[in-house]
């Protein structure tokens, strides 16, 4: 279970990548992925296409990112398996997350 950021100035764009389990022991590495970054983007990419699992926590901390940035500033979620998408979808994460 891992975390990785990549930035794009040219494009104004954040990428999070997540590997493994999303789950709370990812709390305080993903928090610091967008909140440490030296400015505000325009869009943030939540890579999840190496997600193998997702819980309640995660949900929760993904809100929580909505929460801390500019709602100016929109939030992709990326990659997800069917079954990860299904819980986003039941979750209506649709309405405040564009889920690609």
């Amino acid at each position: 279970m891992s975390i990785s950021i990549t930035v794009n100035d040219a494009k104004d764009i954040a990428t999070i990548t997540i590997i493994g389990s999303f789950d709370f022991s990812l709390f305080n590495e993903f928090r610091a992925g967008y909140s440490d970054l030296t400015k505000p983007y325009k869009t943030y990419v939540v890579d999840m296409s190496m997600v193998e699992y997702l819980d309640s926590a995660a949900l929760g901390m993904l809100l929580s990112m909505r929460n801390a940035i500019d709602t100016d500033s929109n939030i992709q979620l990326t990659g997800a398996n069917a079954f990860i998408k299904n819980i986003l979808m039941i979750s209506r994460f649709d309405k405040r997350f564009d889920i690609q």
